[in-house]
């Protein structure tokens, strides 16, 4: 697979395992921006990406070629590889893909103003996944913080989204209240309160308003206590996995509820039959 790519780029596939959000200066390579075709031919490559393991599990290096791609092209501000990277999102919800998950949203976040509208748009759209939907919010609240001049632009951006939050996904609309949170975003709260009253946001995630109004520095502690857990400070990974898991407990808890009532159902004609 090597022969596909020209140096410096063949050398991302000898590199091997890498923890998620490991710091490295790529550009000490050698990689220029006469590089970033190949790079975003590297991270779009199926054939890499579906690379099998071996009988006993060992992850061949190639595997992580992609992961020090696409932290080469951010180091080197490729706005070009936006697309590509946008293109990536669909893999935390069909894999599970904790490196996706976790680095592409900062990858996203270092290319700065360029990535705003392409993630606006994915996290408006209903029918991408809902973690991948997350991410694109994610994305917005790394572009804000890591470029304090689009700040303002990136919560115009969440809070657009949310505008119809009675038709969206409890979960992407609390991520995108939490990413507000994140920014500071006080012009939000109006729209916030409405969410959180109309009970359209999960908990689990974003807190209630009180937390809401905390975290923008509208109350200095709460007025009540608090019925949930707050996981917003966990990893990314961690919270589609709590949620996730939460989902499945619901979807459980109302397939034997339904199994129940199709059991008492059938009883009560066995009943009929046998008074008959």
């Amino acid at each position: 697979m090597a022969e596909n790519y020209t140096h410096p780029a063949s050398q991302l596939l000898t590199l091997g395992e890498t923890p998620i959000h490991a710091s490295r200066n790529y550009l000490k390579i050698g990689f220029t921006r006469e590089h970033i075709p190949d790079l975003i031919r590297l991270v779009e490559d199926e054939e890499l990406r579906n690379l099998p393991w071996d009988e006993k599990g060992n992850v061949p290096p190639q595997v992580y070629a992609q992961v020090h791609a696409w932290r080469v092209l951010a180091q080197l501000g490729a706005a070009e590889a936006i697309p590509s990277f946008i293109a990536l999102l669909h893999y935390i919800d069909e894999d599970n893909d904790d490196y996706i998950g976790e680095e592409i949203p900062i990858m996203l976040g270092k290319l700065g103003m360029s990535a705003i509208d392409p993630c606006r748009e994915y996290l408006a759209n209903p029918s991408h996944g809902t973690f991948s939907r997350v991410a694109a919010g994610y994305a917005l609240s790394e572009v804000g913080k890591q470029h304090p001049e689009t700040r303002d632009a990136c919560v115009q951006a969440l809070i657009s989204t949310l505008e119809g939050y009675q038709n969206d996904d409890e979960t992407v609309n609390a991520f995108s209240l939490s990413y507000l949170a994140e920014l500071k975003a006080v012009e939000a709260a109006p729209l916030a309160e409405e969410i959180f009253k109309a009970g359209r946001a999960e908990l689990e995630v974003a807190g209630d308003y009180e937390d809401y109004q905390i975290h923008v520095g509208l109350l200095k502690k709460r007025l009540t206590p608090s019925k949930f857990r707050s996981i917003t400070d966990l990893k990314f990974s961690q919270i589609v996995a709590a949620v996730s898991t939460e989902k499945k407990r619901v979807r459980e808890t109302e397939k034997k509820e339904k199994n129940k009532r199709k059991e008492e159902k059938k009883a009560r004609k066995r009943h009929k039959k046998r008074g008959a």
